[in-house]
């Protein structure tokens, strides 16, 4: 588990919820039901089995009650063999983002009710979530041995056999993503409708240079692998591959193919990880060769811990990368190979959880790019520049695997030098803005949850694939402010795109 790891958290309440309805007979009715047969078979007058039973009973109340009050640990202090307290206590740690506070409360909880099943599932998931696989794997074989609902046995082996396959040295996924997109100004054309040349303003006779909208097809597959070498502190080599396609329904001469791999190392210590990596991009645009890169990256992670002992971690990282970028012109694009040269970047983001479902972040990086001499222009590089952006994102993780991921993007590129061609004297600055957004869920959850029980004995296969499958919906405007009109852009874009992920 990474960066994200602390965010990952956040879902816990929310999943709990969903496999622990409210007022449903559930895993609680079966954890009840599992104490009975085992007081039942005991001599019930002995008071240390009664006991045993009032505080179970009294767990998985707590457990499934939507109006457990909040606690604090003076109320735990007061009767700590109080276990509907301790629970309410547990989840009051968890939504403060507490979790590793949450689990030993738990330890206490299942130490006088141990028949508790549903405290002990999410005793389970907890320790899943913490990496503790080999715990996890122990409390979900426990709670596997009950004669559980359909939907709560599912949750369960779907843990174990993600535990097992994350106990593997090598652990693999594919990608799979099919979407379209609708985009006002596909072309970047200026919004002015006007260009600038030799410091002389004219309108753009060609419709086709003017801003145009257009529909595109995308697909993007992609590869990841991490294998464990046996290190300790779980040091892994990473990479992958991706394939990417953006077909366009009409400006054709703007498809655009990719192909990028990378390969790494990450070292993982308590307070710091260490993850540096080389990567290599190839891009065709009108499938006629148009972009390479090869470049180097180190990326920086560290976990604070705030002076309050029940806040949230606060993640913090910083990334140093550089790259030598190679532009080649194509027959719709002459003066690309200008834009060739060396780019070096720096990131230093900060991201916390301030609540189990919010995770914000803030990010702020810095750029610059050398681009080639221009013979034609004394010389000049007229495509090196700084560029400067500060980006917020905020993701909100909703109930049934929803999930709302927001951002908003300023910065600022200042060329280098002035391109005489466009006008004399004038350094090109640009401003540009983005803000976009991302609602999110389960393909299942759009199919609808009545129609999906009535599935799931039928057509488990696709029931799987529905569940198992994400539908995202993109809302996205860019508008970027220049000192010179040819640069001055604006286009607004909506996406719809199906993910699918595969591992093994």
């Amino acid at each position: 588990m990474d960066q994200k790891h602390s965010f990952i958290l956040s879902i816990l309440l929310t999943t709990v919820v969903w496999i622990f309805p409210a007022g449903g007979v559930g895993a609680q009715q079966v954890a009840q039901n599992s104490l009975d047969q085992q007081i039942d078979q005991a001599q019930q007058g002995t008071p240390a089995l009664n006991d045993i039973r009032q505080a179970t009973s009294a767990a998985i109340t707590a457990m499934n009650d939507p109006n457990c009050p909040p606690v604090t640990f003076a109320d735990v202090l007061s009767n700590p063999d109080d276990t509907a307290l301790n629970v309410c206590y547990a989840r009051t740690q968890i939504q403060d983002g507490n979790v590793k506070g949450a689990l030993a409360t738990l330890e206490r909880v299942l130490l006088i009710a141990p028949e508790a099943l549903n405290v002990r599932l999410l005793y389970a998931i907890i320790l899943y979530r913490l990496d503790n696989l080999a715990g996890a794997e122990r409390e979900f074989q426990t709670v596997a041995e009950a004669d559980l609902p359909d939907d709560v046995r599912q949750q369960v082996n779907t843990y174990l056999s993600d535990i097992q396959q994350q106990q593997q040295a090598t652990k693999q996924s594919v990608r799979v993503s099919v979407g379209v997109y609708a985009d006002t100004n596909r072309n970047a054309a200026p919004v002015s409708e006007s260009l600038l040349a030799f410091g002389a303003r004219s309108p753009i006779a060609l419709e086709r240079d003017r801003p145009n909208g257009d529909i595109g097809l995308l697909t993007i597959l992609g590869y990841d692998f991490t294998h464990d070498p046996g290190l300790q502190n779980q040091h892994e080599f990473f990479g992958g591959v991706d394939l990417y396609g953006d077909t366009l329904s009409e400006q054709n001469k703007l498809d655009i193919h990719a192909l990028n791999t990378d390969l790494g190392f990450r070292w993982r210590y308590p307070s710091i990880t260490i993850a540096p990596r080389v990567f290599l991009s190839n891009m065709r645009i009108g499938w006629n060769k148009f972009y390479t890169s090869k470049g180097a990256e180190l990326r920086l992670d560290h976990k604070i811990r705030l002076p309050d002992p029940d806040a949230a971690l606060l993640d913090t990282w910083f990334l140093v990368s550089g790259q030598d970028e190679n532009y080649h012109n194509t027959p719709d694009f002459q003066t690309l190979t200008l834009r060739s040269g060396k780019k070096s970047d720096v990131e230093l983001g900060v991201g916390t959880l301030l609540f189990p479902d919010h995770y914000v972040s803030l990010v702020a990086q810095s750029q610059y790019k050398s681009g080639a001499a221009d013979s034609g222009n004394n010389g000049a590089k007229t495509f090196s520049y700084s560029y400067q952006n500060v980006e917020a994102n905020h993701t909100w993780i909703l109930e049934n695997g929803k999930f709302l991921v927001s951002s908003v993007m300023l910065g600022t590129r200042q060329y280098k030098h002035p391109d005489p061609l466009v006008q004399n004297g004038v350094h090109r600055l640009e401003q540009p803005f983005r803000v976009r957004m991302t609602y999110g869920m389960p393909l299942s959850e759009l199919i609808g949850s009545d129609w999906i029980q009535e599935q799931r004995a039928q057509n488990a296969e696709f029931l799987s694939f529905a569940e198992e499958t994400t539908i995202s919906l993109t809302g996205e405007y860019r508008y970027q402010r220049s000192n010179i009109t040819n640069y001055q852009t604006e286009n607004k874009r909506i996406q719809l795109l199906l993910s699918r992920s595969f591992d093994f």
